[in-house]
Parts: structure tokens; sequence; C-alpha cells
């Protein structure tokens, strides 16, 4: 189900978070501006624990993450950055295999 920004916002305001959230495009003020209410929303963020960062450097352990539980806490918040740059590393990577 695609969500409008104006949705998100409101449900934001209202407390409600969603299981999974997929920002993306050109606007990164909107994009930040959604993150944080995400995060202002989300309570209590351990990084390591419950609040895990991924980018191109250590995308190797986003599916670890998703299937690691966040001990102690009843919710993970999982964020991936620059996805674009990620998937062209993957392609470069992947083009000198045979």
């Amino acid at each position: 189900m695609q969500v409008t920004v104006e949705n998100l916002e409101k449900e934001l305001k209202e407390g409600i978070l969603n299981s999974i959230y997929i920002l993306y495009g050109e606007e990164t003020f909107l994009l930040e501006s959604c993150l944080k209410k995400i995060k202002n929303n989300f309570g209590d963020l351990v990084p390591g624990i419950n609040y895990i960062k991924i980018d191109a450097n250590n995308i190797n352990l986003l599916i670890s993450e998703i299937e690691t539980p966040a001990f102690g806490y009843e919710k993970k918040l999982i964020i991936v950055r620059d996805s674009r740059n990620i998937q062209k590393r993957r392609k470069k990577e992947n083009s000198g295999k045979l």
C-alpha cells in the first residue's frame, strides 16, 4: 500500500507507526523530516540493539539484522541509506565474476 506524504504526516502526528516504510525520492529535506518524525515516535533508540544504520559499507548485514530480534525491545528500526549507491556497488562487484 502506497502512502502519501500527507497521510504519513497524519499517522505520525497521531503516533501511529506501521511495520515498514520505504522512503525514497529526490526531496532530501522531506525524507529527513519524515525520518525524524518516525524516530521521535519510535521511542527509545539504542544503536546496535534496536536502531541499526545500513549503508554501502555494511549492506551485507541487512538480512541478519532483519532476522535478529531487538533484545529487550518490542521493535527495531533499521535505516538503509543511499540504496542507489549500494546497487551500483553490487553491480560493479558482480561484473567481475564469471
